[in-house]
């Protein structure tokens, strides 16, 4: 249980403050360059591994985790609660967020005239996760990792 909750702790703080920071950057056009968001993201993986250390080893990564099992640095037996308070973590993150940018996501996206789904999208989508645009086939949009 201490486990659980210190990856859940962890977690929940690191993606709040990480995808905090790239929120508050596109909502509120206060984006000034990437170290400003660095610098947030680091502050987060270090309130959240202050905030974790003590219950578990503060992965705060699936990868990291699944990395830990395969080197044998940990068993195999704690990873499924690594990796059900990560997800969960991640999911209340995004979710909590959503509930406290939900109203400023859809003024961005009236103003900006953003239809969900199309390719202007990104930009409020890579509040949660990142994404990169591919040209051929169409102009897809990718996403290479997300929130949740």
């Amino acid at each position: 249980m201490k486990d659980f909750i210190g990856e859940l702790a962890g977690t929940f703080i690191l993606v709040f403050f990480g995808c905090g920071s790239v929120a508050v950057s596109t909502l509120f056009s206060s984006y000034n360059g990437l170290f400003q968001i660095a610098a947030i993201w680091g502050i987060g993986v270090t309130l959240a591994i202050y905030a974790s250390r003590g219950l578990s080893c503060a992965h705060l990564n699936p990868a990291v985790s699944i990395a830990f099992v395969v080197a044998g640095r940990m068993s195999p037996k704690r990873l499924p609660v690594y990796l059900s308070a990560q997800f969960l973590a991640a999911f209340f993150a995004a979710t909590t967020l959503y509930f406290l940018f939900g109203g400023a996501i859809a003024y961005f996206e009236t103003t900006h005239h953003i239809v969900r789904g199309s390719l202007e999208s990104v930009s409020t989508a890579k509040m949660f996760g990142e994404y990169f645009f591919r040209s051929e086939g169409g102009g897809v949009l990718i996403p290479i990792g997300v929130a949740f």
